[in-house]
């Protein structure tokens, strides 16, 4: 099943401490990856930067979003972030499920449901 994949992130103090040189060549790196991942089905939806003015804003500066054919393939996009240095330079978090029906997911929402690791989590929490 299709997966959306939102990575919020921030710069890390190593990032700034880099040459303005290193920071460009890692940054081309990582748009020449990110242009390959059409090849592979990904769907860039967009990059962008955290406005100031968002209510409740989450405390990122950035985002980037993505439709990824399937779970299997997002497990594979987050190891080869990792193993491209990028949390070295960037502190980030990520969101990432299945593309459901909006409706679906809040009806889901009244029932109090949620993702199946969330539950064992609590459960394990309780014992």
């Amino acid at each position: 099943m299709q997966q959306i994949f939102i990575e919020l992130y921030n710069y890390r103090p190593a990032w700034a401490k880099c040459p303005e040189s290193e920071r460009t060549d890692f940054a081309k790196r990582i748009v020449e990856a990110v242009r390959g991942l059409a090849s592979a089905g990904v769907d860039v939806v967009a990059y962008g930067m955290n406005s100031p003015g968002t209510d409740r804003r989450a405390p990122y500066d950035f985002f980037c979003v993505y439709r990824v054919p399937n779970v299997e393939f997002q497990r594979e996009f987050e190891r080869q972030i990792a193993a491209s240095g990028w949390y070295d330079y960037f502190e980030q978090v990520n969101v990432s499920g299945d593309a459901q029906d909006f409706e679906a997911v809040l009806l889901g929402n009244a029932g109090m449901a949620r993702p199946a690791s969330s539950i064992a989590a609590g459960i394990s929490q309780i014992r």
